[in-house]
């Protein structure tokens, strides 16, 4: 289905926005406010990482993934837009349903959900959706982060590279900067409330 034809079916106000909220179980608190999560404008044909922004998707592989970020044990919120070009057509809960061009790595929402979409059976890593976010990832931190910076898959330490971290289908991908909270983050993630 082409992007672009949603807009004749979904009633929606095109918004530029640069961050949009969403019923999220994360919170942002002024302690976590220091860290840059900005996301990169992307125009549609734009290839980052060796992932495109195309306006059509073609979903041979359609999977999800949970990234949740943590400084000093406080949530950060993930931001929706990652992957998706302006102006978007957001809808009242913040999901952003339509864009300029999406790339094959994306997020709608701020709940963390990644969708990996491509045309074709591919392997995709956490540098790459970084790259496509306009972020740094790096063994010695994230974002505008420096210092220490663990990860943990499905609740299990990673020890090499972040940036070579696999996003596998249903993974659950926490990052912590700075010290680790006082109750280990969940291993999996609840796919199940999430929108398509």
């Amino acid at each position: 289905m082409r992007f672009s034809e949603s807009v004749g079916t979904l009633a929606l106000v095109l918004v530029v926005v640069s961050s949009c909220g969403g019923s999220s179980p994360q919170v942002t608190t002024p302690d976590a406010r220091h860290l840059d999560t900005a996301v990169a404008p992307l125009r549609e044909g734009q290839v980052v990482d060796s992932v495109p922004c195309l306006r059509d998707d073609l979903p041979a592989q359609h999977i999800h993934v949970h990234v949740a970020i943590l400084d000093d044990g406080i949530n950060v919120v993930v931001p929706a837009g990652i992957g998706v070009g302006r102006p978007w057509g957001v809808e009242p809960d913040g999901f952003i349903a339509i864009g300029m061009c999406f790339a094959w790595l994306h997020t709608h929402d701020t709940t963390g959900v990644v969708h990996v979409v491509s045309p074709e059976q591919k392997s995709f890593t956490l540098g790459q959706l970084f790259a496509v976010w306009g972020q740094p990832l790096r063994p010695s931190g994230a974002l505008n982060y420096t210092g220490r910076l663990s990860v943990l898959v499905n609740g299990q330490r990673f020890s090499g590279d972040p940036s070579t971290v696999a996003l596998a289908n249903f993974s659950n991908i926490v990052l912590e900067l700075g010290k680790p909270p006082s109750v280990p983050p969940p291993a999996t993630y609840d796919f199940s409330s999430m929108r398509r």
